[in-house]
């Protein structure tokens, strides 16, 4: 059932566990991801960046994420994640997502609570969640460079001024993590999620989920992380068991289509238990 963000962060973060966030890039990834959450009895949000709209068809993207979200048997949050431009917050908004991000970052701290709040507000006025994000997370996401992953972490007290000046629902702080495949081993400032955690009341965000060592997700999750973004992972998981197929000789799409739903399905799974929202729904 399609469901609030607010509503299934809320109880993670009342509950100590962490809702897993999947960004899907196509049907099979959206379907795999809706299976094995109906599978788990899980609550999941699901999430799409504004690259990939714009690669699928944003209309027909949106259309089959929210109609998969509302028939599903656990509740789903329908999130537009990454975006720097209030353009889509607003299409989105229109087109029945219940959660909406907007990445300013990059901008002074000043400018990126101007705009924060001027998305909390369009959000609230549809019934939905505005997440923000402070300091720099690195990498690439979409095929978006998103610079070094060391680059800018989140400063304690200005997340502190950014929640309180924006309304914002959720914040995602740079705590060394980076988006897309890791080429080192990933580090997560455990002493800042501390400090922010202390100051700040809403649910922490942590991107660039992909790739980070399980007992790390734990770690930050029981400092207060509530929601955990995974994408690049699916991506790699489908893209694997297309080639298995296509080497196999497959030549019907929808048997290709079933090998890399299986795929995308265990690591979906197994993020969802790592967040210990299996069976929360």
């Amino acid at each position: 059932m399609l469901t609030p963000a607010t509503e299934l962060l809320g109880q993670a973060q009342r509950g100590n566990y962490a809702i897993a966030a999947f960004n899907f890039h196509n049907l099979e990834i959206l379907q795999a991801i809706i299976e094995t959450a109906e599978a788990e009895k899980a609550p999941i949000i699901l999430q799409i960046t504004p690259a990939y709209l714009e690669k699928i068809g944003a209309t027909a993207a949106a259309a089959m994420a929210r109609e998969a979200a509302a028939a599903a048997k656990v509740p789903v949050a329908l999130h537009l994640d990454h975006s720097d431009n209030f353009k889509w917050v607003v299409w989105a908004l229109a087109h029945g997502f219940t959660s909406v991000m907007i990445d300013a970052s990059k901008l002074p701290l000043a400018e990126n609570i101007a705009l924060s709040r001027q998305v909390a507000e369009a959000a609230h006025a549809a019934g939905a969640a505005a997440e923000a994000e402070l300091g720099h997370i690195g990498g690439v996401e979409d095929s978006v460079d998103r610079g070094s992953a060391v680059a800018g972490l989140a400063d304690p007290g200005e997340a502190a001024r950014l929640v309180q000046e924006s309304g914002i629902d959720a914040l995602a702080p740079a705590l060394g993590t980076a988006h897309g495949l890791y080429t080192s081993q990933p580090k997560i400032d455990f002493e800042r999620l501390d400090k922010i955690r202390a100051l700040v009341p809403v649910p922490l965000v942590l991107h660039g989920g992909s790739g980070i060592p399980d007992n790390m997700i734990r770690e930050a999750i029981a400092r207060g992380i509530s929601k955990v973004n995974i994408g690049t992972e699916l991506k790699v998981a489908w893209a694997g068991a297309m080639k298995e197929a296509l080497a196999a000789g497959t030549t019907e799409p929808w048997q290709a289509a079933v090998k890399a739903r299986e795929a995308v399905r265990e690591v979906v799974k197994h993020k969802i238990r790592l967040c210990g929202c299996s069976g929360r729904a």
